[in-house]
Protein backbone atom coordinates (compact mmCIF):
# COMPACT_ATOMS: atom_id res chain seq x y z
CA UNK A 1 0.00 0.00 0.00
CA UNK A 2 1.48 3.26 -0.81
CA UNK A 3 2.53 6.07 1.70
CA UNK A 4 0.82 8.72 -0.03
CA UNK A 5 -2.41 10.02 0.34
CA UNK A 6 -5.72 9.62 -1.71
CA UNK A 7 -6.15 13.09 -3.83
CA UNK A 8 -9.63 13.15 -3.95
CA UNK A 9 -10.48 12.42 -0.31
CA UNK A 10 -7.49 15.13 0.43
CA UNK A 11 -9.34 17.82 -1.55
CA UNK A 12 -13.10 16.85 0.15
CA UNK A 13 -11.62 16.96 3.19
CA UNK A 14 -9.57 20.14 3.27
CA UNK A 15 -12.69 21.17 1.71
CA UNK A 16 -14.39 20.26 4.49
CA UNK A 17 -12.18 21.67 7.03
CA UNK A 18 -12.41 25.15 5.11
CA UNK A 19 -16.17 25.05 5.46
CA UNK A 20 -15.90 23.90 9.45
CA UNK A 21 -18.36 21.10 8.59
CA UNK A 22 -19.48 19.30 11.42
CA UNK A 23 -18.19 16.05 13.39
CA UNK A 24 -20.30 13.49 11.01
CA UNK A 25 -19.54 14.88 7.82
CA UNK A 26 -15.67 14.88 8.94
CA UNK A 27 -16.51 11.49 10.17
CA UNK A 28 -17.33 10.71 6.52
CA UNK A 29 -14.17 11.62 4.80
CA UNK A 30 -12.43 10.02 7.35
CA UNK A 31 -13.45 6.60 7.30
CA UNK A 32 -13.33 7.17 3.31
CA UNK A 33 -9.33 7.04 4.17
CA UNK A 34 -10.40 3.89 6.80
CA UNK A 35 -11.90 1.68 3.64
CA UNK A 36 -9.44 2.63 1.20
CA UNK A 37 -6.40 1.26 3.79
CA UNK A 38 -5.02 4.18 4.63
CA UNK A 39 -3.37 4.29 8.02
CA UNK A 40 -4.32 6.74 10.95
CA UNK A 41 -1.01 7.86 11.50
CA UNK A 42 -0.96 9.12 8.17
CA UNK A 43 -4.34 10.83 8.18
CA UNK A 44 -3.06 12.49 11.53
CA UNK A 45 0.16 14.05 9.81
CA UNK A 46 -1.80 15.61 7.29
CA UNK A 47 -3.58 17.30 9.84
CA UNK A 48 -1.24 18.16 11.72
CA UNK A 49 0.58 19.56 8.65
CA UNK A 50 -3.15 21.68 7.99
CA UNK A 51 -3.09 22.48 11.82
CA UNK A 52 0.98 23.83 11.46
CA UNK A 53 -0.39 26.13 8.23
CA UNK A 54 -3.45 27.66 9.53
CA UNK A 55 -3.48 31.05 11.59
CA UNK A 56 -7.43 30.62 12.39
CA UNK A 57 -8.83 29.50 15.63
CA UNK A 58 -12.02 28.08 13.97
CA UNK A 59 -10.15 26.41 11.62
CA UNK A 60 -8.03 24.97 14.06
CA UNK A 61 -10.74 23.60 16.30
CA UNK A 62 -12.18 21.79 13.18
CA UNK A 63 -9.07 20.05 12.54
CA UNK A 64 -8.45 19.30 16.58
CA UNK A 65 -12.00 17.78 15.87
CA UNK A 66 -10.88 15.41 12.75
CA UNK A 67 -7.71 14.38 14.70
CA UNK A 68 -9.56 13.68 17.75
CA UNK A 69 -11.64 10.83 15.39
CA UNK A 70 -8.29 9.80 13.89
CA UNK A 71 -6.49 9.19 17.54
CA UNK A 72 -9.18 7.98 19.31
CA UNK A 73 -9.91 11.23 22.01
CA UNK A 74 -13.14 11.00 21.26
CA UNK A 75 -16.70 9.19 22.16
CA UNK A 76 -16.79 5.63 20.79
CA UNK A 77 -19.14 5.45 18.05
CA UNK A 78 -16.96 8.51 16.46
CA UNK A 79 -13.98 6.37 16.01
CA UNK A 80 -12.66 5.46 12.96
CA UNK A 81 -9.66 3.92 13.47
CA UNK A 82 -9.90 1.04 16.02
CA UNK A 83 -6.56 -0.76 16.73
CA UNK A 84 -4.46 2.01 15.34
CA UNK A 85 -5.68 5.04 17.41
CA UNK A 86 -2.49 5.19 19.20
CA UNK A 87 -0.11 5.15 16.09
CA UNK A 88 0.09 8.91 15.75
Amino acid sequence: MPQTIIADIDRDLLAALDARAGLLALRAMLLRYHASGVTAAQVAALLQERRAATQDEALEDTILDALDMVTGWCAPQLRVWEEENHAS
